[in-house]
């Protein structure tokens, strides 16, 4: 999950739900859990994900490359 960019889109699978449209916002580490932080382009939202719960990230058009 290194070399994310604030330009590109990414297609995440979380706990069985596929969100598309996100754009990075940033990485957290909390008492050594790793939290990734997007933001949906299309409604604006805010999400957090735990990194241990991403099961696919791409960027929107590539291959699936969870890490």
């Amino acid at each position: 999950m290194n070399g994310f960019t604030k330009t590109d889109f990414y297609e995440l699978i979380y706990k069985n739900e596929r969100l598309s449209f996100l754009q990075y916002i940033r990485k957290d580490i909390i008492c050594d859990v790793c939290y990734i932080t997007l933001k949906n382009v299309i409604t604006g939202e805010t999400m957090t994900f735990d990194k241990s719960e991403i099961r696919g990230l791409r960027i929107a058009g590539d291959e699936a490359n969870a890490s």
